[in-house]
């Protein structure tokens, strides 16, 4: 595949084959998805530059990109039309969507290495200004970023959303059921970012851990519970064989078992790397983290000047 042609298979795998017959979207549903088209142009112009300028090994490997088409592809499964026909009246498709989002798309993203593309698709003036405020935006992005906090907001946002009135209110009105899913979405790109990137390999392996605890404690009460929470949400349980209250304990079993075994995993890969430290910190993930951006803008800024110069 050539290069330039990264572009068009991004594209094109983050355009839902839902886009046909009689399928609705509201408003927040289509600005989203022209959003997630936008960033996912923006990845593919930046990394295309970045490969031009050194190659496809240094910055964002092929694996990388890879692995961020992979992550836009799977958000824009969401969208398909069944899917989301399903979600709406069946808790057990609406906790899968959720944990999709959370547990698949936000690593994949975040494993893309978004933020050196992002760098290299911005015209030189405006990468000039972001790199004058890099000081600012990384400390900013460090403390997002550190595991405590990111494991706290990502465990509020959960149980904020599941557990409160306010997943009644997202059955109700479309748009907050879209800032539902972006909420879980970036505080799950938040989590994600700090236990996969943290030097911090001890303090990331009692973050997952915790959030196995809570999330799978979240699980059990939707699973042991005799009441509905959400009986709306089990409107369509009937058409599966399944009493709504049998429809909400397999949303709690999704959120409790599978989610509990894909943290788990990710645990023990913390755990491995934190028994296998590398001795060199330019080695480190923490290493890449801090030169994400910065390194890239330094690249692009200085292949502008020779070529002004030339």
């Amino acid at each position: 595949m050539k290069r330039s042609s990264l572009l068009a298979v991004l594209v094109s795998l983050c355009t839902p084959a839902a886009a046909h017959s009689g399928a609705v979207y509201n408003a927040a549903e289509v600005s989203s998805l022209i959003l997630l088209l936008a960033f996912a142009a923006i990845y593919a112009f930046g990394v295309t530059l970045l490969w031009r300028r050194v190659g496809c090994i240094r910055g964002v490997a092929r694996d990388r990109a890879i692995m961020f088409a992979a992550g836009c592809a799977a958000l824009a499964l969401l969208y398909l039309p069944s899917l989301r026909e399903l979600s709406a009246g069946l808790f057990a498709a609406h906790m899968i969507e959720h944990e999709w989002a959370m547990l698949i798309v936000a690593p994949l993203l975040i494993l893309g290495k978004p933020f050196a593309a992002f760098a290299w698709a911005l015209p030189r003036p405006l990468l000039a200004a972001v790199t004058g405020l890099r000081q600012w935006l990384q400390t900013a992005w460090r403390a997002a970023t550190q595991p405590l906090f990111a494991t706290f907001q990502h465990a509020l946002t959960v149980w904020a959303w599941h557990a409160s009135n306010l997943y009644e209110l997202a059955l109700r009105d479309p748009t907050t059921h879209f800032w539902q899913h972006a909420c879980l979405l970036v505080s799950a790109l938040i989590f994600w970012r700090a236990m996969l990137l943290s030097p911090q390999k001890g303090l990331v392996l009692f973050c997952l851990f915790f959030t196995v605890v809570q999330s799978g404690f979240l699980g059990v009460l939707l699973t042991l519970s005799e009441r509905l929470w959400v009986p709306a949400q089990s409107a369509n349980a009937g058409a599966w064989e399944l009493t709504p209250i049998e429809d909400q304990q397999l949303a709690g079993l999704i959120m409790w078992v599978p989610a509990g075994l894909f943290y788990t995993a990710a645990a023990l890969w913390a755990a491995s790397a934190w028994i296998k430290r590398p001795s060199r910190g330019a080695t480190h993930p923490a290493y890449v983290l801090h030169h994400d951006v910065s390194l890239t803008a330094e690249r692009k800024v200085s292949h502008g000047h020779r070529g002004s110069r030339a």
